[in-house]
């Protein structure tokens, strides 16, 4: 295996900053949405359908984000109309945004019924205090004391928090 990870030939070396594209075919332009985590960015991508595009995926709802995709609209999309948003799984860098979209933007959100559903119950579920089976189950994973008594007092991570609200209609991919 080693041996064909040296053999990966990337057509493009450089990767586009944030707020810019770089068109990887012809119509497919590639835009990097950064993160605010170990793994910094999310790969998303504007699809060129003629008189407007169609996006995959958006990345997490942050006023960072939202002011990229401002900049991305008016500049490498030209100001084309997005008519569609394509999300391939309910993670949030991938589906943060889409509700902005929708309701923003007026875009059809087209994805799975898995997906849109896990992402709506996760939307649903904010918690301000980790519940004693959170606590239960970082003792169990091996958390250490200090850790466990930190995560205890902190507010845990809520999906709702990096997701803009979904509307309730969708387009279900099959």
């Amino acid at each position: 295996m080693h041996d064909l990870v040296r053999q990966i030939r990337y057509p493009v070396q450089t990767p586009p900053d944030p707020g810019d594209a770089v068109e990887i075919y012809d119509g497919i332009l590639w835009i990097r949405i950064p993160l605010p985590m170990a793994l910094d960015h999310v790969n998303v991508y504007a699809v060129d359908e003629g008189d407007s595009w169609t996006i995959i995926d958006t990345g997490l709802d942050t006023r960072k984000t939202r002011a990229i995709w401002e900049t991305l609209l008016t500049g490498p999309l030209g100001g084309k109309p997005v008519e569609r948003l394509i999300v391939t799984h309910h993670h949030p860098d991938h589906i943060g945004l889409a509700g902005w979209f929708q309701s923003a933007h007026g875009v059809e959100l087209v994805t799975t019924r898995t997906a849109w559903l896990f992402a709506r119950m996760l939307s649903l579920d904010v918690q301000e205090n980790a519940v004693s089976e959170t606590i239960d189950f970082w003792r169990a994973a091996g958390m250490d004391a200090q850790t466990l008594d930190r995560r205890k007092s902190e507010r845990p991570f809520n999906f709702a928090d990096v997701i803009a609200p979904l509307t309730l209609g969708y387009s279900r991919m099959k």
